[in-house]
Order: C-alpha cells, then sequence, then structure tokens
C-alpha cells in the first residue's frame, strides 16, 4: 500500500520534501508493526476441518466466526483455517451448511485468542452421509438404526473407514485417538442411544457407551448416555460425576444436530436433580436457578418441567427417578 503525505504548499515532493515522506512513511509502518506484534493486542488462531473420512472440508460450505466479532473466514481447499482478531476470549462457532442433505451442522468451542499464533488441532464434522444412520433414529425407526450402527462398527473394526459425526482431536496425539478409532466409537454411541431410548433396553445401552469410552478417548456423547442410565436406574452419584465431566469441558455440548434435542443447559438441569438425590439441596437450588432463565430459549421442554418439579419437592420429598 502506498502512502502519501503532500506538505502544504508544495506540490512535488523534493529535496527535504522526499525526506519528510520517507520519515512520515516508515514511522506509520513501524506504529503499524508495533501494534499488532509487540502491543499484544491482536493474535492468531489456525486449525483445520475435516469429515469424517479425514477428507478436508473447505469453501464457503464452512463458515467459522468468533462471538462479537463481524469477521468470518472459510478454511481453504485443504480445510486450513486461520482466523485473526484481538486479544480475548471467544466463542468460535463453525457452521457447515449440506441444503441437499438438509441439515446445518454447528460445533461450538470456547477460544482464547493470545499474542501470536496457537493451534487448535482438527475439528472432524459430520460426513452427511452418516446421517442415514441417525435420521432412522429420530424417525423413531429402531431396526434400521439398529443395523446401521452395527454395520458401521463392524466396518471400523475392520480396518475400513466410515461415517463419523463430530469428533474433536489434537494433532499429534497418542494413537488411539485415530479417524478409524473414532469411527468405532461413533457407532457405540449410536447403539448405545438406539438400545436405551429406542428400545428401552438400559443394560445394551450401557454395555455401549462403556464400549464408546474404550482407548481413552474423551467421548463426552457417551458420557451423556451413561448419566441418562444412571439417573434411570436410580444410581445419582455416577449420574453426577458423568454430568460434571461433561459440563467442565470446555465448549457447549449440543446433540440436537445428531440426534436427540440435549444441550447444555438441559444437562445442568440433569444436573440439580442429581445433586438433589444425593442430598446437596443447596447446590441443587443454586444451578436451578443460574439456569432457570435459560431453559426456554435453550432447553427442551421437559427441563423446564424438571426444574419445577425439583421446586416443589425441594423443601420435604423426593421426585421420583427421571432419565432425560
Amino acid at each position: 500500500m502506498l502512502l502519501l503525505i503532500e506538505t502544504k504548499g508544495e506540490k512535488t515532493m523534493k529535496g527535504k520534501y522526499v525526506i519528510s515522506w520517507i520519515f512520515a512513511a516508515i514511522f506509520i509502518v513501524a506504529s503499524v508493526n508495533f501494534i499488532g506484534c509487540e502491543g499484544g493486542e491482536s493474535g492468531t488462531l489456525t486449525g483445520r476441518v475435516v469429515d469424517g473420512f479425514g477428507y478436508p472440508l473447505g469453501g464457503p460450505a464452512v463458515v467459522i466466526t468468533l462471538s462479537g466479532n463481524p469477521a468470518f473466514t472459510n478454511p481453504d481447499r485443504w480445510g486450513n483455517f486461520i482466523v485473526h482478531a484481538p486479544v480475548g476470549s471467544y466463542t468460535m462457532t463453525i457452521s457447515f451448511s449440506n441444503p441437499a442433505a438438509g441439515f446445518n451442522y454447528r460445533v461450538q468451542e470456547q477460544v482464547e485468542i493470545i499474542h501470536g499464533t496457537k493451534h487448535l488441532g482438527t475439528f472432524t464434522l459430520l460426513n452427511y452421509q452418516n446421517m442415514a444412520g441417525w435420521r432412522a433414529y429420530r424417525n423413531r425407526n429402531w431396526d434400521e438404526a439398529l443395523a446401521y450402527f452395527s454395520e458401521q462398527a463392524a466396518l471400523a473394526r475392520s480396518g475400513q473407514m466410515v461415517f463419523l459425526p463430530y469428533m474433536r482431536y489434537l494433532e499429534g496425539e497418542p494413537d488411539e485417538n485415530t479417524i478409524l478409532l473414532q469411527g468405532v466409537l461413533s457407532a457405540e454411541n449410536g447403539l448405545g442411544w438406539t438400545y436405551s431410548r429406542g428400545y428401552h433396553d438400559l443394560a445394551r445401552g450401557k454395555e455401549h457407551f462403556q464400549l464408546g469410552l474404550s482407548g481413552g478417548f474423551n467421548n463426552l456423547d457417551a458420557k451423556v448416555g451413561l448419566a441418562s442410565i444412571a439417573l434411570g436406574e436410580g444410581e445419582a452419584q455416577t449420574a453426577l460425576d458423568y454430568l460434571n465431566a461433561v459440563i467442565d469441558e470446555p465448549g457447549y455440548y449440543d446433540s440436537s444436530q445428531i440426534h436427540d434435542n440435549i444441550s447444555e443447559v438441559d444437562l445442568l438441569a440433569a444436573r440439580s436433580l442429581a445433586e438433589f438425590l444425593v442430598g446437596e439441596v443447596g447446590a441443587s437450588a443454586e444451578t436451578s436457578r443460574e439456569i432457570y432463565d435459560r431453559i426456554t430459549e435453550e432447553g427442551n421442554s421437559s427441563s423446564m418441567e424438571l426444574l419445577n418439579m425439583l421446586e416443589e419437592f425441594r423443601p420435604g420429598g423426593k421426585p421420583s427417578k427421571v432419565g432425560f
């Protein structure tokens, strides 16, 4: 970019005016460099977006935004993205729109921009072909969903790449956190939800959710499933442990884009119930107060019913076993 400073009364730059222009340009460039590099007022995030096969997702279909910041970016054809923004805390949203498949998939994660560059790793988004299994689940076609997820698990264990839902892992982590193993864990999640919510077979559901936690991978969806089963079985402390593990994880849990309408605020409502059942009545009341105003907009109707029920029962008896 060419910067010109015209000295008053001069139409051409000669002699000392040329020198003045040079020093002015140097000062401006130095100031910009100082603000951007030395002042710590801005930073950069880098990362990569891929689908369930590990193939890059880029172009206009994938949009990355930061809360409170009007700018947005698209990954390149290899899925790599670079985000520049002032230093601070943000909610980063990665949106993947596929109108042909009839869905918009969104992932949110809390990020901290510091002076310099921070690599966030790889974000694996749902391959749209995998929507068939979850579509059968949402349509309550349990047999079809069961068949799909069973086949997916078998293919993954045989060494074939399969369609995965959203998973998060960092480049260079141990071998157990590979795309291939995530295919197994994804299928186990589907089997867990199908058995526990579709067939009401809590024992089989628990078995598959526990398999979904194998390999050391932090499978949040499996933990939510296990928390739901624990509440249904009256194991309030176990449910509370799983719920806390998911809620305390950075980012925002939301299963509504894939299967059941469960968001983080619904998990907080379930935590209030679990706290009440284990005798932490004060903590339960505090959790309910913190989220009461958010339930209508962010949660499902059963969570509001749950909070109202807790308010009714909190001074005296305990509510009956409730799953979510």
